[in-house]
């Protein structure tokens, strides 16, 4: 004799697979949601000098992502005087005098396709390193995960897309810090 259950068994099963998968992806929208807000509130308190150079706080930095055409990057900023011989620089002025800019310099790889970013930042004051630093230090933590200090150097390796260290790079007369995000793959 046939037992009706059976029939419904594998129903049953099939959907109770599919609500717990659903429940599943729900889950890790809400998660990834509230890692965006905590980015997002990160880069808005990480100051001005911050938000200008990295642009937004989406995508890799400054609107950009690996293996992205080197020929589609459009940065309105004007050339730096020097230039590396592969790649781009462009400088980057946070006021009035010549003493605080950053040189942002774009690098590609081999197919010509970006593979590099690296900001060359100098401040007037040594005292201004440090807090410049600490505010790139939060939001980076915030959006690549904690990181890791090795003598002068902040390192973040954790994501598994990009690497990226910031190191104060100061002399008495130039003060000032290297920070270099790298496509890892």
């Amino acid at each position: 004799m046939k037992n009706p259950l059976n029939k419904l068994i594998v129903p049953l099963f099939a959907l109770l697979f599919f609500a717990a998968s659903c429940n599943q992806e729900k889950q890790n929208e809400n998660k990834e949601s509230g890692q965006q807000e905590l980015i997002a509130a990160a880069w808005n308190n990480s100051g001005e000098w911050v938000q200008k150079l990295s642009l937004s706080p989406n995508q890799v930095i400054r609107n950009t992502t690996w293996g992205q055409d080197f020929s589609s990057l459009k940065d309105t900023l004007e050339l730096a005087e020097s230039q590396p011989e592969k790649g781009k620089s462009y400088t980057l002025y946070f006021d009035n005098t010549d003493l605080n800019f950053s040189d942002i310099t774009y690098i590609p790889n081999e197919q010509n396709k970006l593979k590099e970013i690296g900001f060359d930042i100098f401040v007037e004051s040594g005292a201004d390193v440090q807090p410049l630093i600490d505010h790139w230090k939060v939001y980076l933590d915030a959006k690549f995960g904690p990181s890791e200090v090795n003598g002068k150097t902040i390192l973040w390796s954790k994501n598994k897309n990009t690497r990226i260290e910031l190191e104060n790079v100061s002399t008495p007369k130039d003060p000032g810090i290297k920070l270099s995000f790298t496509a890892v793959h």
